[in-house]
């Protein structure tokens, strides 16, 4: 048996992390939560992921920096970012794979996160 896609999740926001991260469990994924780009950092230094779900909009690294900071250290890191006030557009030019606004169209998500890369 295959073992379960691994998922970074980041969210400063704790009720929206709780959620997604219960959400993506339920479908079958193995989820580790933080709640900022630092905390991130450290988890994707010490662990691999198959993905990084993160919000965009946080202090006071963002999920754009996240983004180009995670990919120098896992290189074939895939990156889902999530957001209320940014647009697929503005994630232009980073390494964001797939973009997904809030409130987030979870079965679209587990889709994506289950497909091959």
């Amino acid at each position: 048996m295959k073992d379960p896609l691994s998922v970074l999740v980041v969210d400063d926001d704790p009720a929206g992390r709780a959620m997604l991260s219960l959400t993506l469990r339920q479908g079958g994924l193995s989820v580790q939560t933080a709640s900022g780009g630092e905390e991130a950092m450290r988890y994707l230094k010490q662990m691999r992921f198959d993905t990084l779900v993160t919000d965009a909009r946080m202090h006071p690294m963002n999920g754009f920096e996240l983004s180009l900071r995670a990919k120098k250290i896992q290189p074939d890191l895939r990156i889902l970012m999530i957001s209320a006030v940014y647009g697929e557009q503005d994630a232009k030019g980073f390494p964001v794979d797939k973009f997904f606004p809030k409130p987030v169209p979870i079965d679209n998500m587990l889709h994506w996160l289950s497909a091959p890369a």
